[in-house]
């Protein structure tokens, strides 16, 4: 068993000379993110009971120590962290609220167990998921239900869960073509807070990252979200896969391909992930694919390197 100050001797080997707070639950050391080189700006407080942590500057956070560590440290400091250092389990949330999350609908309930209703929005909403492709195994899988509230009416739902099996988000695809409404909606929720469809990811394996809930039907099990295509360092799942060092292959939609996917493959590749862009140019986006078509593609996706990407854009113009 190793003592508080062997600890911070090793934090401050890889971080520089810190500060302990009098009550000795904090300890601050510069960020190597924001401050490399400038020792004075110790913005980055680390909690000394389960090592949560958080920038005051750039807003980097995180739950351990090992994104930030196999980033800027060494091989050996890293196996040194997780095999002495690490804390069996965080003691809680680095902010003090959880994030709030709007609830499903009351009369939510599962299109899976609704097959052969003749109701008219239930035999609409099976008439999409197979004009979609999407499959009874996927309303299963992917949870996905309606409800006769007025805002969800005529919409298919999918919500999304947590690594605890919690409910953290939903959306509502619009199937009724006749239907003027936007054709997603979803509550008001903080979606950087959460990582979409939690519950079913193996961080150990390759992520496939999409940009829409049912464009990840078909990108494999193994795959998330962004709800947009806009992907923050400070998101739950840019964190995640830092903790992780999960390997990712982004698969946005296919006029993304010289906007955000060089962007994005860029900022992780700068952490060190193992990243690979899957080219949806020929297929729009995955959702508009079959399970195998994206299969095929994933199978060929490439490492970007800057030439390739240069290349690809100046081909656009």
């Amino acid at each position: 068993m190793y003592s508080i100050s062997n600890k911070l001797e090793f934090i401050e080997s890889i971080f520089g000379k810190g500060i302990l707070s009098s009550n000795g639950k904090n300890f601050a050391v510069r960020c190597p993110i924001c401050a490399p080189s400038d020792r004075n700006k110790k913005k980055l407080a680390i909690r000394t009971t389960d090592d949560a942590h958080h920038c005051w500057v750039c807003g980097w956070k995180s739950y351990s120590l090992a994104p930030l560590i196999r980033k800027y440290g060494t091989a050996d400091q890293l196996q040194t962290y997780k095999t002495v250092y690490k804390p069996e389990k965080s003691s809680g949330e680095i902010t003090e609220e959880a994030p709030k999350v709007t609830p499903l609908p009351t009369d939510f309930v599962l299109l899976a167990e609704l097959q052969g209703s003749k109701h008219p929005d239930v035999k609409a909403a099976w008439n999409y998921l197979a004009s979609r492709e999407i499959s009874l195994r996927d309303a299963w899988h992917y949870r996905l239900g309606i409800s006769q509230d007025n805002r969800w009416r005529r919409r298919i739902i999918m919500p999304s869960f947590d690594d605890e099996g919690e409910l953290n988000f939903f959306v509502a695809r619009n199937y009724d073509p006749y239907d003027k409404r936007t054709k997603y909606d979803n509550p008001d929720d903080d979606k950087y807070g959460i990582v979409f469809n939690e519950l079913n990811i193996d961080w150990d394996k390759m992520l496939v990252i999409c940009e829409g809930p049912f464009d990840l039907v078909k990108c494999g099990e193994n795959s998330t979200a962004l709800l947009g295509s806009d992907f923050s360092p400070k998101s739950r799942l840019f964190s995640q896969i830092m903790m992780h060092g999960t390997p990712v292959a982004l698969a946005l939609d296919g006029d993304m391909w010289n906007k955000k996917t060089p962007k994005i493959a860029k900022l992780l590749q700068q952490y060190d992930v193992d990243v690979k862009i899957v080219d949806t140019r020929e297929i729009k986006d995955p959702g508009s694919s079959n399970k195998k078509e994206f299969k095929n593609l994933l199978e060929r996706a490439i490492t970007p390197t800057w030439e390739n990407l240069f290349f690809d854009k100046l081909s656009s113009i």
